[in-house]
């Protein structure tokens, strides 16, 4: 599968600069920054109960269509915030026509068909209260980077193609030499994990003026030899939402097995599942959905607690004051067995551009 992949490629590449060359690039820059003020609680000796955050992108978009009608161009999205040590966080180049689509660099692959709990505004449980969760009870994650899903290759550099639609399907495949290598580092010799594949198909369509989005993945790697005794990766997502005249609702599952865990544990698999709901009305959103990731006995989590649940409902919602200025909220209450509990309240300002 690897070698056709790459031979495919290869071959969309080679069309690509035998183009006409006549056409130029349209650059647009666009992005966000918001402001974030929360209150919370947790179980850590001294904790503070407040703070405020701030965060910011800019994306950059280079985007043209040749004479031939290959539609090609790039990307770049920088976290700009003022703390961000590595400022870029995508950058790849899209090759795009009737036979579908290859995006070539570091950015999120076919997972990204996936689907799970609807959300609004901030987030809910894919938002940014887990910014004001301590670990070891919840791995921190930018607002939108959701951690119940499959194990994936996130930015990773990468080659994706995409087919086009059909009756609402579309299927895509990712290809990582590589996992958590991006940009310019290179290895010479073998990593944690290589060889990852990510392949989704998802399902965006409408029956009787309900809407209907179906959405899964599956991952597969290679755990490598550097490290030995990790398990390779094994794990899908299978999710569906429904909506209809501004209501939604929807879930997901998933299994990660015993993906990079010790091998030959027993009771070690990691499963989530989520279920949320939202309602829209013009400039309004309201929403709730919750998590509950289950840990086998011999499971450990990214900070190293093994067994239990982690679980997490939010509600919140948002208001679009004017077109690019949003307000919003979300109340979220998490619990790790026997680690640590609690809840956050966050508020939220934001500016698109």
């Amino acid at each position: 599968m690897k070698k056709v992949l790459l031979a495919t490629t290869a071959l969309i590449a080679a069309s690509a600069f035998a183009a006409p060359a006549q056409a130029e690039l349209e650059v647009s820059v666009g992005g966000f920054t918001a402001f974030q003020a929360a209150m919370f609680d947790n179980d850590l000796a001294n904790s503070s109960d407040r703070d405020f955050q701030s965060e910011a992108q800019i994306t950059v978009r280079a985007d043209a269509t040749a004479d031939n009608g290959l539609q090609y161009g790039a990307h770049i999205t920088l976290n700009t915030s003022t703390n961000d040590q590595f400022n870029a966080d995508e950058t790849a180049i899209y090759l795009a026509g009737s036979w579908g689509r290859v995006e070539l660099g570091d950015e999120d692959g076919a997972s990204e068909l996936v689907v799970f709990a609807p959300t609004v505004g901030i987030g809910q449980i894919n938002g940014s209260y887990d910014d004001y969760v301590a670990a070891p009870a919840h791995s921190l994650n930018d607002r939108g980077d959701h951690n119940f899903t499959a194990i994936d290759s996130d930015d990773a550099t990468k080659v994706t193609y995409y087919t086009p639609k059909f009756s609402g399907f579309q299927a895509g495949v990712s290809y990582v030499p590589e996992l958590d290598l991006g940009g310019e580092t290179v290895t010479l010799v073998d990593g944690l994990v290589k060889d990852v594949f990510e392949v989704g198909l998802g399902y965006d369509g409408e029956f009787s003026n309900v809407q209907v989005k179906v959405g899964g993945t599956y991952v597969f790697g290679d755990a490598g030899d550097v490290l030995a005794g990790i398990e390779d990766i094994n794990a899908w997502t299978l999710g569906a939402q429904l909506g209809y005249n501004g209501f939604r609702f929807g879930g997901s599952y998933t299994s990660n097995g015993d993906s990079l865990q010790s091998t030959g544990a027993s009771d070690d698999d990691v499963t989530s599942w989520t279920v949320g709901a939202t309602y829209e009305n013009g400039p309004w959103g309201v929403g709730i959905s919750y998590l509950n990731t289950d840990f086998d006995v011999n499971a450990v989590d990214v900070s190293g607690n093994a067994g239990g649940d982690y679980t997490a409902w939010a509600m919140g919602g948002t208001y679009t004051v004017a077109p690019g200025l949003t307000v919003g909220a979300d109340l979220a209450f998490y619990d790790r067995d026997a680690v640590e509990d609690g809840y956050v309240f966050v508020t939220d300002v934001t500016a698109s551009f």
